[in-house]
């Protein structure tokens, strides 16, 4: 409104605009208020978000890490398991070979035991034969 309109109103008129304002300006606060905690809680939203897709990539880090280190820890366990089984067999081939020298000294230094072994494997051929 010009100037000139405000001055020709009488004081009544005067009031009822200052009162349409003064709603208008209320109405426009609280909408605006409003508006703000829509938008602080899209933003929050959005933080969080963000948030929960940094810690899922934190987590996927961890679980990459952990399935690195649980192959490696096998790795090494299989590594090391094939490792005492060959130094099992070779001990055991030195024992084998050592018990088989034994036997031999033996059965040279006692024919007459060499002797009754061989009649007694033969015995037990013929009876399995039977």
């Amino acid at each position: 409104m010009a100037d000139k309109e405000l001055r020709k109103m009488n004081r009544t008129e005067l009031i009822e605009i200052i009162y349409t304002l003064k709603q208008n300006d209320t109405l426009l606060r609280k909408e605006n208020d409003e508006l703000k905690d829509q938008l602080e809680d899209k933003t929050i939203r959005i933080d969080n978000a963000g948030s929960i897709a940094e810690a899922a990539l934190s987590l996927n880090r961890v679980f990459e890490d952990a399935e690195n280190a649980s192959k490696q820890y096998l790795e090494s366990a299989k590594s090391e398991a094939d490792r005492i089984i060959e130094d099992a067999k070779a001990q055991a081939a030195g024992i084998l070979s050592d018990t088989e020298q034994r036997i031999i000294n033996v059965l040279k230094k006692y024919p007459e035991l060499a002797e009754y072994l061989d009649r007694e494997q033969k015995g037990a051929a013929d009876e399995r034969q039977e």
